[in-house]
């Protein structure tokens, strides 16, 4: 009888440890998922500021002085402004439609650039300068290069007096609006999400379209 109950006793024992292993699993291995990297695209709409140096050439003909050939000037200034457009990226080309809108401070006021007498005055300003053009450009990465064109708009205004006294004295001041087209091209750089800077140079080219006096 106490011979049946230690081997009993000796056949539990060693079945635990086989029984206790049965029962004891490894912890679930967690996958992490694999999120791919965003793609980067210029597509959407975008507004902005602007500010830089402009330089604007007038030619035409002496005001109080009809008599007077044709002549050219050149003034300088600042502008500041706006942006607003958007892009459409396909594969690597970016294409665009952006429209702009900037006070000027170009301004000149020389003597006798267009003949008249010795103390001829002449003023001549920039008003504002507006563009419409449409955008082309490749990118790399957040780096593309652009072309663009468009239509431009601008007003100026003018005052001169021809210097001379008496029957001969003369002066004219109003102002005209200007329509033609622009060219240039830059570079831009996305420095963070959703913000970036370029570098840019247009030509603008216009003529004028109405003119009021007083």
């Amino acid at each position: 009888m106490s011979k049946k109950l230690i081997l009993t006793a000796a056949l539990l024992s060693l079945a635990t440890p086989a029984f206790a292993a049965d029962i004891i699993e490894p912890a679930p291995v967690v996958k992490v998922p694999i999120v791919p990297a965003p793609i980067f695209t210029w597509t959407g709409f975008y507004i902005g500021a602007h500010g830089g140096g402009a330089w604007s050439k007038w030619s035409g003909m002496d005001p109080t002085d009809p008599l007077a050939g044709w002549s050219s000037v050149t003034a300088s200034g600042g502008v500041v402004g706006g942006q607003i457009g958007g892009n459409y990226q396909i594969s690597n080309f970016v294409v665009g439609l952006e429209g702009t809108g900037a006070c000027s401070s170009v301004t000149l006021n020389a003597g006798g650039p267009f003949g008249g007498g010795a103390g001829f005055n002449l003023s001549l300003k920039n008003g504002y300068m507006a563009t419409v053009a449409g955008r082309f450009g490749v990118a790399f990465d957040r780096v593309p290069l652009y072309a663009k064109g468009g239509a431009a708009f601008t007003r100026d205004k003018y005052s001169a007096n021809n210097g001379l006294a008496g029957a001969l004295a003369g002066s004219a001041n109003g102002s005209f609006n200007r329509t033609g087209w622009l060219a240039g091209g830059g570079v831009e750089w996305m420095f963070m999400p959703n913000w970036s800077v370029r570098a840019e140079y247009t030509t603008i080219s216009a003529s004028a379209a109405s003119m009021s006096s007083r």
